[in-house]
């Protein structure tokens, strides 16, 4: 029988939806502005029936997500990256097959600091940043990406590693770097790529056009703006100054929030009609789940699927295979999959696929 190894990282995620961009060193912050640990439900979801023996840490790191498993490293109350690590180490002592863990960059970053390329590495998708290519496309994968491993039905891949400054990107400038390239385990379009940034003269010329279609209807009515360049330019046009990575809510042509959290938005929301706007990450393809966790479930549930619009240069969405969702919530996942129109410029749309992993993970039964 195989042996995994599993890591959680208990305050992944937490900074997303309260609009903090990032956990690391905010944890006090995202607990006073509501934020909730949200982590172990997602790996139970992806740990759940696998046929292997697992290794794991005490509560809150591990143990709590999984049914039958042998803890081999207790962390002291208040854990740190310190803890991940010599949980990855107590794993090498071990011998797994595979290092699992849930969390975000920082997490995958830790895990890759210890293991390298000595063993496969695995994300379950939790935190509030993810450009690395170390993530399941979302829990459900991951769990399909690990029982097709440990049957021997995969193919490993170098994967980049992958974070950004997060003192920066609260500044709201992005700063991203490649740490290294860790090994996973891959299927097809269950693993997500590394996100990539487009730059050129022509994407200014397209982002501009998308932005004077897109902000005549932005004039009136509530719109929520999400993360990104393409998005920050209707902002632009409007005159107004946006977070470029934060969720900013527009009313009648005029910001009523900047930098929003989930209660925030919803608060603006208030039975009014609203629509979303949203670009997907460069090559990764998230329009929902990445970097913008405050545009949640329940705010999508307020404005209704039919009122989202995704905007993308034409170089962008070229380059992104397929558009993916990520909210957490397996219904909303499901209304939002199928083909959407995508704005490329003005008055110009493209059809492209949004597929989230609930329903590509069947592919492989």
């Amino acid at each position: 029988m195989k042996k995994i190894g599993f890591v959680l990282n208990p305050i992944a995620g937490m900074g997303g939806r309260v609009g903090l961009k990032g956990t690391d060193g905010m944890v006090k912050e995202a607990i006073k502005r509501g934020a909730k640990p949200f982590a172990a439900e997602r790996a139970k979801e992806a740990m759940e029936g696998l046929s292997a023996k697992i290794f794991t840490c005490s509560p809150p790191m591990g143990e709590e997500c999984l049914g039958d498993c042998e803890v081999i490293y207790s962390p002291p109350k208040k854990t740190s990256a310190l803890d991940t690590k010599k949980a990855c180490k107590a794993f090498l002592n071990k011998k797994v097959d595979i290092v699992v863990f849930c969390g975000g960059d920082g997490t995958a970053r830790d895990v890759y600091s210890i293991i390298g390329k000595k063993l496969p590495i695995l994300g379950i998708p939790a935190g509030v940043k993810m450009h690395s290519s170390v993530f399941a496309v979302n829990a459900i994968a991951a769990r399909e990406v690990l029982t097709q491993f440990l049957e021997g039905k995969t193919q490993l891949i170098e994967t980049e590693i992958m974070d950004v400054d997060e003192s920066a990107f609260r500044d709201n400038r992005l700063k991203t770097k490649i740490y290294g390239y860790a090994i996973t385990p891959y299927k097809k379009m269950l693993i997500q790529q590394g996100k990539m940034v487009f730059s050129s003269m022509d994407e200014e010329r397209y982002k501009k056009e998308i932005a004077l279609f897109l902000s005549l209807i932005c004039k009136k009515g509530i719109t929520i703006l999400g993360a990104g360049t393409t998005v920050e330019k209707i902002a632009e046009e409007l005159g107004i100054k946006k977070s470029l990575l934060g969720v900013d809510v527009i009313k009648d042509g005029k910001i009523v929030a900047r930098d929003a959290s989930e209660d925030e938005i919803l608060h603006h929301l208030n039975g009014e009609k609203a629509r979303i706007i949203v670009s997907p990450t460069g090559r990764q393809g998230f329009i929902f789940g990445r970097g913008n966790q405050q545009i949640s479930a329940r705010v999508i549930k307020k404005v209704g699927t039919n009122n989202i619009i995704i905007a993308s240069t034409p170089h962008k969405l070229a380059q992104t295979p397929y558009l993916f969702v990520d909210t957490g919530d397996k219904e909303i996942d499901k209304k939002l999959v199928g083909w959407r129109s995508v704005i490329t410029g003005f008055g110009i749309a493209e059809r492209k696929e949004v597929r989230c992993g609930y329903l590509l993970s069947n592919i492989y039964k």
